[in-house]
């Protein structure tokens, strides 16, 4: 083996540092744009879960087999996981979702305003109705599913 065989068994120094540099730099360009992705999703979700909910409370509603009819009242949805029960799910809500098979109540994105969200249910004639109520900023609404970031 040849004296220039045996220098290049590697990578300098120089040419690992420019590597990193390259690659410290991509990561600093891309991870503003990698959070407000992760950020949309979040959203969406909840725009989904909302409309999930919603659902749910129609269904029952329609269901001539339900002998504990739904009456107006709210669903309060919070930032933190919480269980579905008579406390956050009002006018029989609560039994509606646990028909579902909804048993947690959460809002995964920061952006909507507060740390809840109030989901106004109006039964009129055995029909629910939704309109958006606290914890939303201006222009946003999860009955509508829209949301502006």
């Amino acid at each position: 083996m040849n004296k220039k065989e045996q220098n290049n068994k590697g990578f300098s120094l120089v040419e690992l540092i420019i590597v990193i540099a390259i690659m410290a730099i991509l990561v600093g360009v891309l991870a503003p744009q990698f959070m407000k992705y992760v950020e949309r999703s979040r959203k969406s979700t909840d725009v989904q879960n909302v409309a999930a909910i919603m659902t749910a409370i129609q269904v029952y509603a329609a269901d001539p087999n339900v002998t504990d009819k739904l009456t107006t009242g709210a669903v309060t949805i919070t930032t933190t996981e919480t269980a579905v029960s008579g406390t956050n799910a009002t006018g029989n809500a609560e039994k509606a979702l646990k028909a579902a098979g909804i048993n947690n109540l959460v809002l995964k994105s920061s952006n909507w305003g507060t740390t809840s969200y109030t989901l106004n249910v109006t039964v009129t004639n055995g029909v629910p109705a939704f309109t958006d109520g606290t914890g939303l900023t201006t222009g946003n609404s999860l009955v509508k599913g829209t949301y502006v970031d």
